[in-house]
């Protein structure tokens, strides 16, 4: 970590240089995640957001290149378009195989998460992205199940004038990306059309892609004080291979090698996802009230290295509704607001499995209709008294699960379970002076499992593994939030504590299919350090840096007692940081340096991944040529060429924990102005 903290110094040096530069004011960040209207600082929650570039000069390849710069955010699987990237929050989210797991994920308002917990972001349109919202910590109380963080992303949706872009990209392993966004804007509503194609053929063997994106967003203007909000996305991904986890030899010495099951059995995956979703917000003074209803389809193939149910047919459809009203009061000094919610949502998968015989379809091994039901409502009560703001609610949810067996020539395992929780969460922040906060903070989460793990039965049976549980979470948070005209600092403190942690693991008779049990309690702590710093007109930094300390409590594996080891997937130590240049001629360049400490690949801790730095460049340039307007983009990842693993395999069986990220990858593209 030495080289983190030369940073730490040169910027502090650039700082000291003040009297000789132009400082910038930072602006007043306002935040939407929390479903009311505050100031980042004056908010009791460990909350970051940042604001995207229309000029996005990096790669564009996944949401990884937006969110390294967020504290208490790791994430993993950029490149590996069959599995979907993999973020983790404080711990949360670190067991998923696949997708997303224990984070819930709101795009414009609608949750991109599905009831069961579940989420992906193979449909999520990078180009568009304007702001990000990262809760850390449990949100159960706005969110429901699987919300032991938050991530709520806006895409554009304001447009001044009309306007017309076309987007080309492109990065060795014949990576090529092509987009068209069409603004428009009319008297009384605003539409914004994006289509865009994406294709490679991946760093590793086994590992091609390929996606179209669809997106069409509106916003009608029924008053000055109603607005109606319209959403339709469509992707299509017929092609996803997945090249498998490598032990440590086979990524030492040949890291762009596919493992030769997956190769034989044609791992891999195509999705077909629909959504339109549709919401209304008034407000009307003190009163607001915003209501929101989405559905969705997603059509799901995948085959899996192994014979035995190893061809995967699914066909989901979810859909929800949910509405919030807020009521904003002053009585004498004191400020109030007082929210009531609830949100409804509802799921069913249909999902068969069939034997791969070395990539071809065989017969029918399982097939049954899953359904997850779920209704919460919630009260939230905010104050602002002198240099106080309190805030603090409850929710309560309940759960219902069923499966309905359609393949009984081996026994009928229809069944249903029902979950229902508690969730609460109170915060207190303290006013030091102009933009300076104290806060604390206690909140709850909980996570059921989702169907695709209840599903996953090790007993080779259908029906749902009714051996898991439900984990619950309990998280505490401190710290203090810092701003000035040119500076933003926070430094925070967490303590969460879980019980029946969601496990993965393998079989050896299934080999690259993940199992789940529960593991007793975790107890994980952490500090995460967020320094913002505007040098001057041209120049700004940040540097992020996270210490954790995440271990099991009570978790019996077999006759071995885990008890005091470290929850596998997360690092010890993380960090990034940034320097970034912007001229007056909107030239910018960006170096960012991410560092990635030892992390275990299992719950024995018998396998430790090595850490590293990797470097990255990216260049823009504007050029306007008689009325024409481009942005030239070139870059460079990993300049330094370093071996390190982009995915780990958590558990896998025969320590084939490794995922090789791709070496030197040199990008450049072009943003055309119609």
């Amino acid at each position: 970590m030495k080289k983190l903290f030369i940073l730490v110094i040169l910027s502090n040096f650039l700082v000291a240089q003040k009297d000789s530069l132009q400082i910038v004011k930072l602006d007043e960040i306002e935040i939407k995640s929390i479903k009311s209207s505050s100031i980042l600082e004056s908010v009791p929650l460990s909350i970051s957001k940042i604001k995207v570039p229309r000029l996005w000069s990096k790669q564009q390849l996944s949401l990884q290149e937006y969110i390294n710069s967020i504290p208490g955010v790791v994430t993993f699987n950029a490149n590996n378009f069959a599995q979907d990237l993999r973020i983790s929050i404080r711990g949360f989210g670190a067991r998923s195989a696949f997708g997303i797991r224990g984070i819930k994920i709101i795009i414009d308002g609608i949750p991109e998460t599905t009831p069961d917990g579940q989420g992906q972001l193979d449909n999520l349109p990078l180009q568009l992205i304007e702001n990000i919202e990262v809760i850390r910590g449990s949100s159960s109380l706005r969110y429901g199940n699987a919300a032991g963080g938050v991530i709520f992303i806006e895409t554009l949706k304001e447009t001044e004038n009309n306007f017309h872009e076309l987007g080309l990209r492109g990065a060795q392993n014949n990576y090529k990306q092509t987009y068209y966004t069409s603004g428009l804007r009319f008297e009384k509503s605003q539409w914004l059309l994006h289509l865009n194609h994406q294709d490679g053929d991946g760093y590793r063997e086994n590992s091609r892609f390929e996606s179209t994106q669809f997106n069409l967003k509106g916003n009608y203007f029924l008053s000055n004080k109603t607005t109606i909000g319209f959403q339709f996305n469509s992707t299509n991904g017929p092609l996803a291979e997945d090249p498998g986890g490598q032990n440590f030899e086979s990524f030492k010495n040949s890291p762009s090698k596919a493992r030769d099951r997956n190769v034989l059995f044609k791992s891999g995956e195509k999705i077909n996802h629909v959504k339109s979703a549709m919401n209304i917000n008034y407000e009307n003074g003190n009163f607001l009230v915003n209501s929101y209803s989405f559905i969705s389809n997603r059509a799901f193939n995948a085959k899996l290295p192994f014979n035995f149910g190893g061809v995967v047919s699914l066909n989901r459809n979810y859909y929800g509704h949910g509405s919030y009203f807020t009521k904003k009061s002053k009585r004498n000094k004191i400020r109030l607001a007082t929210q009531i919610g609830y949100d409804i949502m509802n799921q069913s998968d249909k999902r068969k499995r069939y034997k791969n015989n070395n990539g071809s379809k065989g017969e029918k091994t399982l097939g049954q209709i899953e359904k997850f039901e779920s209704f919460g409502i919630y009260f939230i009560e905010n104050i602002s008294f002198g240099r106080f703001k309190l805030n603090g609610g409850i929710r309560w949810d309940n759960n219902f699960l069923k499966v309905d067996d359609n393949f009984i020539s081996n026994g009928d395992d229809s069944g249903d379970i029902k979950f229902s929780a508690w969730s609460n969460e109170i915060g207190l922040s303290y006013k030091i002076q102009e933009k300076s906060y104290l806060f604390i903070n206690s909140s709850e989460s909980y996570e059921t499992p989702t169907l695709s793990e209840l599903s996953a039965n090790p007993s080779g049976k259908g029906g749902f593994n009714d051996l898991l549980s439900v984990q619950k979470a309990k998280n505490f948070d401190f710290g203090l939030k810092f701003k000035s005209e040119s500076t933003s600092f926070s430094i925070i403190g967490f303590i969460v504590n879980t019980e029946n942690d969601l496990v993965p693991y393998e079989l050896e008779e299934f080999p690259g299919r993940s199992f789940y049990q529960n593991a007793g309690k975790t107890l994980r702590k952490g500090i995460e350090i967020d320094f913002n710093h505007r040098l001057n007109k041209n120049f700004s930094t940040s540097i992020i840096y996270n210490f954790t300390n995440f271990k099991y409590e009570e978790y019996m594996l077999g006759e071995s007692n885990l008890n005091g080891n470290y929850l596998p997937g997360i690092p010890t130590r993380f960090g990034n940081f940034e320097l970034k240049y912007k001229n007056s001629k909107k030239l910018s360049a960006i170096y960012s340096r991410n560092y990635r400490g030892n992390l275990y690949a299992n719950d024995n801790n018998t396998e430790e991944i090595n850490s590293f730095w990797r470097d990255d460049i990216s260049l823009s340039i504007p050029v306007k040529i008689g009325k024409n307007s481009f942005d030239l983009f070139l870059g460079c990842n990993n300049i330094f060429d370093k071996l390190y693993t982009d995915n780990v395999r958590i558990n896998a069986f025969g320590n084939r924990y490794y995922e090789a990220a791709p070496g030197r990858i040199f990008f450049t593209g072009i943003k055309i102005l119609i």
